[in-house]
């Protein structure tokens, strides 16, 4: 778009601020064809203003050529943001669960831990009630061998 183009356009917009409801609709109209000329549209307009500031516009962004490309390097940008906000996303969700892992074995390695605990406990408790029996069978066998005695006294 040339210099007077660009004024023209300004002037068209300015218009779209009407408060009659058919002078505005005409000059968006305007704006659309005037724009359409160029190979853009109102979202090259809105993606223009909002990558720049609102009032150093460069005028070279409405050439025919270059139109197509700032619009091709918008949708790029565009696209990388989306991917570096994809990434970051997954960056995060990788943190979660790799300390969810971590916490995980860190529970196994407790649960383990006292699995083993439990079953030296029962061992020794499997021990001392081994032990307890033999005392009492020897202590029984102690007693039947004196009553054995006794009773052998008796008889003598």
């Amino acid at each position: 778009m040339q210099d007077h183009a660009v004024e023209q356009l300004d002037k068209v917009l300015a218009l779209a601020d009407s408060s009659h409801e058919g002078e505005a609709v005409g000059a968006v109209r305007m704006a659309r064809q005037m724009l359409s000329r160029d190979g853009l549209n109102f979202s090259d307009l809105a993606r223009a203003a909002s990558s720049r500031s609102r009032f150093t516009l460069p005028l070279s962004i409405f050439s025919g050529q270059q139109v197509h490309l700032e619009s091709q390097i918008a949708r790029l940008q565009q696209q990388v943001y989306d991917l570096q906000t994809e990434q970051q996303s997954q960056q995060t969700q990788i943190e979660f669960w790799r300390r969810r892992a971590m916490d995980l074995e860190q529970q196994l390695n407790l649960s383990i831990s006292d699995a083993q605990r439990w079953r030296q406990l029962a061992r020794d408790t499997v021990e001392k009630l081994w032990d307890a029996g033999q005392s009492i069978h020897k202590a029984e066998d102690a007693v039947a061998t004196e009553d054995s005695m006794d009773d052998y006294r008796q008889v003598i």
